[in-house]
Formats: structure tokens, sequence, C-alpha cells
């Protein structure tokens, strides 16, 4: 009920902005693919999403509500689940300075379980244009989450987590509205101790990340990027500690805008992974492929 009545809200004050023509609507579907070898098959999943933006015209503000369907692909529906995403942001600009704060409430339902988690989603995202080429960005999200989930035998069922990527990096713009982007990322979550937890988990992830941008006259958007893992440490649940189960990935993203407010986009990469034992010995390698498209509408 509690979402009916938010979603209802949200929903409410579009129509009223919508109402006074001092909005652009987005409307969207997009589905994802998740698609592991067959040693982990069991980690394959698929969406299907769908989406409703309003960005108001007068000022740099914005509101959106995505809703996801969520299977992987576990005996029983064990594991599926239904994920509610509400999102607000707003630019600031003051000479070479942008900040682009964002605030999402992410809330997770697993349909086999009355497990639930309830994410507070912020980015403090910010950058600083130097000059017509050079750009200083910082994309930063933080989130606290309580959730609601089977620890053990434990009387508490409510737990306190964190988690954060922090990804600070340059970019530099060139001709033909070409730029590339270098950057460093940090991935960091710590789950609260509990019975079924030795110890707390936690795990600690850094990359370096390098893309190409590059925007066509006719609307075209493209984006091959590669993200290289170089260092990853992992505390698992019987208390061993795991390093440099690294993560590298190549792909790209794509785009691509019309005239009449028809949008489609899409990304696709290849993911490779190093695995181990709880105790540290190597496994087989996790790979990963993933694709994206979605369409869009704007009115």
């Amino acid at each position: 009920m509690k979402k009916l009545a938010i979603l209802s809200l949200f929903l409410g004050l579009v129509g009223s902005a919508y109402a006074l023509e001092k909005v652009n609507i987005t409307t969207g579907v997009y589905m994802e693919s998740e698609d592991h070898n067959s040693e982990y098959s069991s980690s394959d999943l698929d969406v299907k999403g769908i989406k409703l933006k309003a960005a108001m015209k007068e000022i740099p503000l914005w509101v959106e509500f995505n809703y996801e369907y969520r299977n992987v692909n576990l005996s029983g529906h064990t594991g599926d689940e239904d994920r509610y995403k509400f999102m607000i942001g707003y630019k600031f600009e003051a000479g070479s300075f942008v900040f682009r704060p964002e605030y999402e409430l992410r809330i997770r339902e697993l349909r086999e379980s009355p497990d639930e988690q309830w994410g507070n989603r912020f980015k403090p995202n910010w950058d600083y244009k130097f000059n017509d080429q050079w750009t200083l960005f910082n994309n930063w999200m933080f989130t606290y989450q309580p959730t609601k989930a089977y620890r053990g035998m434990a009387d508490t069922k409510n737990w306190d987590d964190y988690y954060h990527e922090i990804e600070t990096g340059i970019k530099y713009k060139f001709e033909g509205n070409q730029a590339v982007l270098f950057s460093v990322y940090n991935e960091y979550e710590k789950d609260e101790k509990s019975p079924a937890q030795v110890q707390a988990y936690s795990y600690d992830e850094w990359q370096l990340r390098l893309a190409y941008e590059k925007k066509f006259n006719n609307g075209v958007f493209v984006s091959p990027f590669v993200r290289i893992g170089i260092d990853k440490s992992e505390k698992t649940v019987l208390g061993y500690d795991n390093d440099n189960k690294l993560r590298n990935r190549y792909g790209a993203k794509m785009g691509y805008t019309a005239e009449n407010g028809i949008g489609v986009y899409g990304e696709a990469y290849y993911q490779d992974e190093e695995m181990q034992t709880a105790s540290g010995v190597k496994m087989n390698e996790r790979d990963k492929v993933f694709l994206k498209l979605g369409v869009d509408y704007t009115f």
C-alpha cells in the first residue's frame, strides 16, 4: 500500500505539471539480460522494466519512476524480485562548477520470500570545467539500506547495511563531438553482522575505466568502454579473506534520438571475473554477457 500511495502521488504530480504544460514527459520500456557461462548459469538474470520521467522546462529539476520485473535462473522463483525506483534530481551551476545531486528510493521485494530491502541512495555528483576541453567529473553514490531478511536464528530481523560507488575522472573533449574519459572507480559494501555470518560480509573493489564518446549529426551516439580491475578484497561469511577476485569488462553503449521524440538505446558488454572458494582455492572464471535494449518516447 505504501508503494501504491507513493506511486499515486508521483503520477498525480506528473499529471498536474503536464496539464500546465511546464514539463517534458518521457515514457519507456527496457529489457536486460545477464548470461553467464554454464558453470555459473544459476546467476543468469532477465529484467523487464518500465519508466516514466518528468523534466521541468523552466528549471533543471526532474523526477522519475521505474518498475522492474526481475527473474533469476533458479528453481521455484527463488531470488525473483519486484524492484521499484523513485528518483529526483536537480542541477546547480556556478561558473565552472556544476552540482548534480540526485536522490533515489529503491525498494526490493522477493516474490517467494518476506525479505525486503529499502535503499536510500544519495548521489552528490559534480563537475568542474577547466576550459572547453578539460572537465573533472565525480559520479558518487552512497546508500543506507534497511533490510528485512533471514540471517540465521536471530531475534533481530532488521539489518542496517551500507554500500557505495565512487567514480572520479577526467573528460577531454575534442573536435567532431568526440570525447575520451579516464576515471578511477571504487565499490564497497558492508553487511551488518548476524549469527548467519561469522564475520560481517564486506568487499572492496577498485577499477580503472576508459571510455570514448562520439555524437553524430544524425542523432546517433556510441561509446565503447573498458573497465580493468586492479584490486578487490572480500571477507566471506566463513571468516576467510579472498583477495584479487578481479573483474574486467569490455563493451559499448549506444543510442539514437529522432526528431519526433522517439529514442532507442542499448548496452552490450563481456565481463570476466576470477573466482575462488571460501578458503581461497582458485576456481574457473565466471564469464558474463550483458545485453540491454530500451525504447523511449518524449512528448
